[in-house]
């Protein structure tokens, strides 16, 4: 890659941050994907890619002779992608006075930084082992506590439906997200403790690709990710306006995408469940669809497997998951909506190893046409 292209590319992707983060200031109120520190986030970007490729430098911001005010934002980056998973887990679109805390950490130590870049009151030999140790440290520690937020949202992830589908809603982009920023978060600290951040230090091209294939990797997926880019009420408002030209059709798509119920009797598509289900499957699905108003023990459909299994407990609980797996790919193919919308999970309240299982209620209807 030459020289041109490796600060051309900055510039560029600098721009696209700031096109994004105005775009997502739109529906900053609406978009359930978007929060304050999103867009700090996409601005500490752009100002990180616009500095290099304007300014053409890549060195140390930590040195005297090479301080830069633009890159000293970067040591914002940690608490504020931490922040940003917390905030959206919670479902919540504001930042709280308590969040202001983890950006205390951040203040003393570009104070720090200021202080020894004017008056070296440090030793430099001394003041590099401090930096790479803090640095880090607090970097893997943000890294663990975001584990440990995500791992908290998967565990309590099956409580209500509105806890359910606002897990639905974000699981996926949460972890990717963990992933490319916990990714960008390590490759600039090996960039940093190595003394990569020189233009005449190792592999300098390296760490400048690397970065900006990070960096463009979120970009992307956001720009590609209409739920994220624009949020659900403005997708959702489109549609609508799409449906007005064609009602008939959009509420007839409406009712194939349900369980109709009629004289006990079950139908998909105007079609009866039996047209789809057979033998013990279609006897799972009318346990699940005769209890749909509350959670069964996932335990307590392996006594309809017991004739085929009477002494092999293992099969025989690898067989219920079949049963439940395939009911729910054939709903999920049979009705057009995602496999992971099909079933509802909890735990039992006395004794947490139970799984509990129902129907979601939005793909069930009663009405008949």
């Amino acid at each position: 890659m030459s020289l041109q292209l490796e600060y051309t590319v900055p510039i560029v992707l600098g721009f696209l941050h700031l096109i994004i983060a105005a775009i997502l200031l739109l529906s900053y109120r609406t978009n359930i994907f978007v929060n304050i520190y999103l867009i700090i986030l996409l601005l500490i970007g752009a100002l990180k890619s616009l500095s290099l490729g304007l300014l053409n430098d890549e060195s140390d911001v930590f040195l005297s002779e090479n301080f830069s005010w633009l890159r000293l934002a970067l040591i914002f980056v940690v608490p504020a992608s931490y922040l940003y998973l917390q905030t959206i887990i919670e479902n919540k679109q504001a930042g709280s006075f308590r969040d202001i805390v983890h950006f205390i950490s951040p203040v003393i130590w570009s104070c720090a930084i200021v202080l020894q870049s004017y008056y070296m009151w440090v030793p430099s030999t001394l003041w590099h082992t401090v930096r790479v140790i803090i640095i880090s440290s607090y970097t893997f520690f943000y890294i663990m506590i975001s584990i440990g937020s995500l791992k908290d949202f998967y565990r309590n992830s099956n409580q209500d439906n509105n806890q359910v589908r606002h897990f639905n809603s974000i699981k996926n982009w949460v972890v990717l997200f963990f992933i490319i920023i916990t990714l960008i978060e390590i490759r600039a600290l090996v960039h940093f403790n190595f003394n990569l951040e020189n233009n005449n230090g190792m592999f300098f091209g390296v760490s400048i690709i690397l970065n900006l294939l990070f960096l463009f990797s979120l970009v992307f997926k956001i720009i590609s990710s209409p739920e994220i880019l624009f949020g659900y009420s403005k997708l959702k408002k489109s549609i609508e306006i799409y449906s007005d030209g064609n009602t008939e059709r959009a509420s007839r798509n409406k009712i194939n995408r349900r369980i109709i119920e009629s004289d006990y009797h079950y139908y998909i598509n105007d079609r009866p469940i039996e047209d789809f289900f057979e033998d013990k499957d279609l006897e799972c699905l009318r346990i699940l669809l005769n209890n749909t108003d509350k959670f069964l023990n996932i335990n307590s459909f392996d006594s309809i497997f017991i004739s085929q299994f009477k002494t092999h407990v293992i099969t025989l609980k690898k067989r219920r998951q079949q049963s439940l797996t395939g009911i729910k790919f054939a709903l999920s193919n049979r009705l057009g909506i995602p496999e992971e919308s099909i079933y509802i999970y909890a735990n039992d309240n006395l004794d947490k190893r139970i799984k509990l299982i129902k129907l979601n209620p939005d793909i069930l209807s009663e009405e008949i046409y």
